[in-house]
């Protein structure tokens, strides 16, 4: 069984040395490391998938008779999410989720 030793770590980019089952170095490894902006981003747009997920349920209820007004308030707010988010991912405004 292979095993990583870190090297170096700055706080973008972890490297290791890789090792064989007898300690003998056989290769290295990188990884990055995630930027808070990079966690944000991914967060952002599973919720806008989920978002869109739920626009596609609500335009899916059939029609008469039609959305509650609890249902209609709810879409309204997810709408209102789903349009902070996109813009934040079109604008590269990652510094924070709210509002999504």
């Amino acid at each position: 069984m292979t095993t990583r030793q870190l090297v170096s770590n700055d706080g973008v980019v972890r490297r290791y040395r890789v090792l064989n089952d007898t300690g003998d170095p056989i290769g290295t490894d990188e990884e990055t490391v995630p930027t808070p902006e990079m966690v944000n981003e991914a967060m952002i747009r599973g919720r806008v998938a989920a978002l869109l997920a739920a626009s596609v349920a609500y335009l899916a209820l059939p029609s008469p008779p039609g959305p509650t007004a609890a249902q209609t308030t709810a879409q309204v707010q997810r709408n209102t999410r789903l349009v902070i988010a996109l813009g934040k991912l079109a604008l590269g405004q990652l510094d924070t989720t709210d509002g999504t």
